[in-house]
């Protein structure tokens, strides 16, 4: 409750009567609360978004590039983390994974990528950009040497779910095909080491890429939070 008091001034100037006031601002102290949350949230994204954006411009290779190679890299990745900014942002602090993954393979179209959706899988806040920075450089791989880059090429993503030591685990297997012949890099860039360590310490999951003759395949594992 809020308590104000003033005296009630007439016009002979000899008035005794006080006038107090209490107000219920219950309502009031819980939005002004509210909002001290968001903005501490919304300074914690920013402070986190800005780090991965100066990270990503520090890592993105700039050897044998050109300027507007680098940009390409660059803006693609950023495009990236802002889609998944936004779906984050879509009313709440979590991203369904089947949006995440259309959004990252619309580039594709249904004719090129065969997705076979699992079950529903809900992202934590903090899996949903390393998630879609994940899908965003096998894609762009698969544009520039894999199965994207030559006509009849496919690209097939499915997920799954399975309890494990008591766990929950997210399975997603990634796999090309009718693409150019595969051999493994004889260097490790930094799209390889983005994907793997957005697995592994952004989804506190797992990856495994394996260059097969047929096509590249990917296997992704991890927890699914409740």
């Amino acid at each position: 409750m809020l308590v104000s008091a003033r005296r009630l001034v007439h016009p002979d100037n000899n008035s005794t009567s006080v006038l107090i006031l209490f107000e219920d601002v219950t309502d009031r102290r819980r939005g002004d609360a509210q909002r001290d949350i968001l903005l501490a949230e919304t300074r914690h994204r920013m402070k986190n978004l800005l780090g991965i954006v100066r990270s990503l411009a520090n890592q993105t290779d700039v050897e044998g590039r050109s300027a507007k190679d680098y940009r390409e890299a660059f803006l693609g990745r950023f495009q990236a983390v802002a889609e998944a900014e936004t779906l984050a942002l879509a009313g709440s602090s979590e991203a369904d994974l089947n949006a995440l993954v259309e959004q990252a393979l619309k580039s594709a179209g249904p004719e090129r990528c065969r997705i076979i959706s699992g079950p529903p899988v809900v992202l934590k806040q903090r899996q949903t950009v390393p998630m879609s920075l994940i899908l965003h450089e096998l894609v762009t791989n698969a544009w520039k040497y894999g199965a994207l880059s030559r006509t009849g090429g496919l690209v097939h993503l499915s997920w799954r779910t399975a309890e494990e030591n008591g766990k929950s685990l997210l399975h997603i297997d990634w796999r090309e095909e009718n693409g150019p012949p595969v051999t493994p890099p004889t260097r490790s860039g930094f799209g390889s080491r983005l994907i793997d360590l957005s697995a592994m310490l952004g989804l506190r999951g797992a990856v495994e890429l394996k260059y097969e003759a047929t096509g590249l395949r990917v296997h992704i594992t991890a927890p699914v939070e409740a």
